[in-house]
């Protein structure tokens, strides 16, 4: 109704309908943008405040504990994996490894058979069903977990050989309602290219700032929205099987776990431990995996918006805002940031003639000057930021690539309408990230584990 109402009025009265639609999308950016600002000081209180930190639980009495790997197509990773989960500073009795994989996946389970377990590793075979995503074969791997706790690592990851103890550790001192902890993801091979150096900054922006602003200074009892990373988050299994375990239909399944928790009460803390990834050195496979959490997105957004006044009531007035300028803010200007671009390249290309004439009156003064902060001062902070952040977090040699931002933005904004074309034809389909492609480079897997090992240290 409100899509014919709108175009009845843009035939009647083009010029202040399209007046009203750029009044409206100024105010989105200020606000989103003003959001992330201050969301990226608070990240910054945090870092100066230092992380929460807990002793790491030592001795071998340990609760037993369960790390899940999915794993789709991963022969050309699965060697370094095995070896990376091998090196787990865990007491082997008291940690189990499953490796859930698909009943049709030959290719792994071929290269599994070539490989030797660790004594705790076992694989999980996953019966045939529907959709095949990575929460479902989460949910299978969860149905057969004997631990008190449960990790997620993906076939690529390597996390510190310390961060089960640490986990243990923080549980311990944490109060009951702090449902998950969320180790920082980074990578292991940023400089592999010019993108994986971007990617790593977007990384060092969303990890070591925003989630800790996120996740600072919380009172006990307030609503709470964090969307989870994909992998390192560390739960209580009561408290997942409570929950339900993962969506298996909707493809950025830590984001709508991250909302499902807040919803029911419970909290998420930062753990001060990393967890090293391998970040996707081409555009075309980036774009893919980008489309798939922005497509992600979108669906948690529609889900848990089916009723407003109940996530408000559910997460609180400051959880809702969170999940208002992250999951949906941030989706809708990556969709409409192409839009406007094209409006400015049009205005500059069209001067003085009748169109740009045009696009003049589209912006009144009071609407001009708001829109001009957005344009001139909005993206220096955010180009600010970025070269900040890198500072701030000793990644020195990433901050001249800072200045390539646009570039990477335009890939998100292709990213992003992907994923809404996707999420349109084939609702459920799981865009898969092809992993090992860094150990195709010159530089074995050991050559990379080593140089994180000495950057670790």
């Amino acid at each position: 109704m409100l899509t014919v109402a709108g175009l009845i009025l843009l035939a009647w009265r083009p010029r202040d309908v399209l007046i009203a639609l750029l009044a409206g999308l100024t105010v989105t950016y200020l606000v989103t943008g003003g959001y992330k600002i201050w969301l990226l000081v608070r990240g910054e209180r945090a870092n100066s405040d230092g992380p929460l930190h807990a002793a790491a639980a030592m001795g071998d009495d340990l609760p037993m504990y369960s790390v899940l790997v999915p794993l789709n197509r991963e022969a050309r990773i699965l060697p370094v994996l095995l070896e990376r989960l091998k090196s787990i500073s865990y007491p082997p009795d008291r940690l189990e490894i499953l490796l859930l994989i698909e009943m049709d996946d030959e290719e792994t389970q071929r290269a599994l058979g070539e490989c030797t377990l660790g004594i705790n590793m076992r694989p999980v075979i996953a019966p045939p069903g529907q959709p095949r995503t990575k929460p479902r074969a989460l949910n299978i791997g969860l149905s057969q977990a004997r631990g008190e706790y449960v990790v997620i690592y993906d076939a690529e990851d390597q996390p510190d050989s310390d961060q089960l103890r640490k986990a243990v550790g923080m549980f311990a001192t944490m109060p009951d309602n702090v449902g998950c902890l969320q180790a920082r993801l980074n990578f292991y091979n940023p400089t592999q290219s010019t993108l994986t150096r971007l990617f790593a900054v977007d990384y060092a922006c969303w990890y070591d700032q925003m989630l800790a602003g996120l996740a600072y200074n919380r009172r006990p009892n307030s609503g709470e929205f964090v969307p989870l990373g994909g992998t390192s988050n560390h739960f209580r299994v009561e408290t997942l099987r409570q929950l339900g375990g993962w969506d298996p239909f909707n493809v950025t399944e830590d984001c709508d776990l991250g909302t499902r928790l807040g919803r029911a009460g419970l909290q998420v803390a930062m753990l001060d431990s990393v967890t090293w990834e391998e970040a996707v050195p081409r555009a075309r496979p980036w774009i893919r995996q980008r489309s798939r959490w922005v497509k992600g997105y979108i669906q948690s957004y529609l889900v848990h918006m089916r009723n407003p006044l109940r996530l408000l009531r559910q997460l609180g007035p400051r959880g809702f805002a969170d999940f208002q300028m992250l999951v949906g803010g941030s989706s809708l200007i990556a969709l409409l940031n192409p839009i406007l671009w094209a409006l400015t390249i049009l205005y500059a290309a069209s001067a003085g003639t009748e169109v740009a004439r045009f696009i003049q009156t589209l912006f009144p003064l009071p609407l001009y000057y708001p829109s001009l902060l957005c344009l001139v001062i909005g993206n220096f902070i955010f180009f600010f930021c970025n070269a900040y952040v890198c500072v701030r977090h000793d990644y020195i040699s990433l901050t001249r690539y800072t200045l390539l931002t646009p570039l990477y933005w335009i890939l998100l904004s292709i990213g992003a309408w992907a994923g809404l074309l996707s999420l349109i034809r084939h609702p459920f389909y799981w865009a898969k990230t092809e992993h090992g492609v860094s150990l195709l480079q010159p530089g074995s897997a050991i050559a990379v584990d080593s140089a994180v090992a000495v950057e670790s240290a």
